[in-house]
C-alpha cells in the first residue's frame, strides 16, 4: 500500500464508511493519496473491517498486512485460499475461517460491483469536469485553464515577419519613390500606414505573453503551508478614481442647488434627485471597499482568524464554513476579471468576511479550501 491518510482525513473517511458511501470513500482516498483504484479499494475495505464490530472479536490476532492480503484474495475471487490462509496461519478451525470469510465477502463484493460500475467515472473524473476552452489549455499541475502560449508565440512570429517585410518594402521604395506618381505614393502610404496597427498588435501580444508567464511562475511557486496570512489588496487606483468621481458629483450637485434656488422647476428637480442617488450609491460602495480593505486572515491548520485593523474579531473552524465564493466585477464585455474578491459563509449562510485579494492569494486560498473539501463557488477568471 502506498502513502497513508492523516488522522483528520481518516476520521472523514470513517464517517463516509459508516454512511455506506463506499464509492465516495474510494474517490476521497484517491484524491488524498497517490493510490491506484485497487489500492484505494483495499484501503477502504481494511477500514471497514477495523470499524465493523462484527469482526472485532476475530480480528484481535490478525495484523493489518494479513487483513490486506485477505481482502486481496476475496477481490480476486479466491475465497478458498483465504479460508486456508486463516486456518493455517491463525489456528482457526475450518468452520471459523469459513464463517469469517463468508461474513466479510458480501461487503467487499458488493462494493467491488459499485466500484466497477463507477470505475470509468472515477478514472475519468478530471476529464469529465474539464470542458474544452478555445485558445486555452488545461494545466493539470495548477488545475486551471491557461492561455495557449505556444500558439500566441507562433501568431506573434508571423506578425513580426509581416512587420519586417513591410519595413523592408518601405525602405526599398524610398530611393526610387516618384512623388508625382499616384500609384507609387498610394502603395508607399499603404505599406507605411500598415506598420502602426501591426506594431501595436505585436507589442500587445508580446506583453500579454510576458505577464502571463510571470503570473504562471508566481502560481507555480505557491506552496500550501499549515500556517499563512492573507491581507486585503490595497486598491490605490480605485480610491483615486472614487475621489475624482466624488469631486465631479459634488460639483454638479452644487451647481444644481444654486440653479434650483434661483429658478426652481420640477423639470430640473428630477436630474438633481438622480445625481443625489448616484452619489449616495457610490459613497456606499466606496466606504464598503474601504472597510473591506482593512480585513485580513490568519490561517493555522483548520482554524481561521478574521482580523480587522490587525485586531482579531472572529475565530472560525473549517468545519463551520458552509461555502466560499470567489468573484470579481468585469469591465464591460471583458472576459478577464479585474481582481478576485472572496466571501466566506458560515452554516447559516451568513457572510463572515468579504475582501479583495491578490491573484496569488486567491490561488492559495482556493487550494486551502479544496484541501479540506469546503464547497468553493469560483466565478473568477485568472486569464
Amino acid at each position: 500500500m502506498s502513502e497513508k491518510l492523516s488522522n483528520e482525513d481518516n476520521k472523514y473517511l470513517i464517517s463516509l464508511i459508516k454512511e455506506e458511501k463506499i464509492v465516495e470513500a474510494v474517490k476521497f482516498v484517491r484524491e488524498k493519496t497517490d493510490m491506484s483504484l485497487l489500492e484505494a479499494k483495499k484501503y477502504v475495505d481494511l477500514k471497514r473491517i477495523n470499524e465493523n464490530a462484527e469482526y472485532s472479536q476475530s480480528d484481535n490476532n490478525i495484523s493489518e498486512d494479513e487483513k490486506e492480503y485477505i481482502v486481496s484474495l476475496i477481490q480476486e475471487n479466491k475465497k478458498l485460499q483465504a479460508v486456508a490462509f486463516l486456518h493455517k496461519s491463525k489456528n482457526m478451525s475450518l468452520l471459523e475461517a469459513k464463517n469469517y470469510i463468508d461474513n466479510l465477502a458480501p461487503y467487499i463484493e458488493k462494493d467491488m460491483t459499485k466500484i466497477d460500475s463507477n470505475s470509468n467515472n472515477i478514472s475519468n473524473y478530471k476529464a469529465k469536469e474539464i470542458p474544452n476552452k478555445r485558445g486555452f489549455i488545461f494545466d493539470e499541475k495548477l488545475n486551471i485553464f491557461i492561455p495557449n502560449l505556444a500558439r500566441q508565440r507562433k501568431f506573434n512570429k508571423v506578425i513580426l515577419y509581416i512587420l519586417l517585410l513591410l519595413i523592408l518594402i518601405s525602405l526599398i521604395q524610398l530611393p526610387f519613390l516618384d512623388r508625382t506618381s499616384y500609384n507609387q505614393m498610394l502603395f508607399f502610404l499603404f505599406s507605411s500606414v500598415s506598420l502602426l496597427p501591426l506594431l501595436v498588435i505585436w507589442t500587445g501580444v508580446a506583453l500579454n505573453i510576458y505577464f502571463t508567464e510571470k503570473t504562471l511562475k508566481e502560481l507555480e511557486e505557491v506552496e500550501l503551508t499549515n500556517e499563512f496570512e492573507i491581507k486585503s489588496l490595497k486598491e490605490n487606483f480605485t480610491s483615486f478614481f472614487f475621489i475624482f468621481i466624488f469631486i465631479f458629483l459634488f460639483s454638479v450637485i452644487y451647481l444644481h442647488i444654486d440653479k434650483l434656488l434661483k429658478w426652481f422647476s420640477y423639470k430640473e428637480l428630477f436630474p438633481f434627485i438622480l445625481i443625489i442617488a448616484v452619489t449616495i450609491y457610490n459613497l456606499y460602495i466606496f466606504f464598503k471597499k474601504l472597510k473591506n480593505s482593512k480585513y485580513s486572515l490568519n490561517i493555522n491548520g483548520k482554524n481561521i482568524s478574521i482580523l480587522y485593523k490587525n485586531n482579531e474579531i472572529d475565530l472560525i473552524k473549517i468545519d463551520n464554513i458552509d461555502c466560499v465564493e470567489f468573484y470579481a466585477k468585469r469591465l464591460r464585455n471583458r472576459k478577464k476579471d479585474i481582481k478576485p474578491t472572496i466571501q466566506i459563509f458560515n452554516k447559516e449562510h451568513k457572510s463572515l468576511v468579504e475582501m479583495t485579494v491578490s491573484i496569488k492569494d486567491y490561488y492559495l486560498l482556493k487550494k486551502y479550501f479544496e484541501k479540506y473539501n469546503v464547497e468553493v463557488e469560483d466565478d473568477f477568471l485568472i486569464f
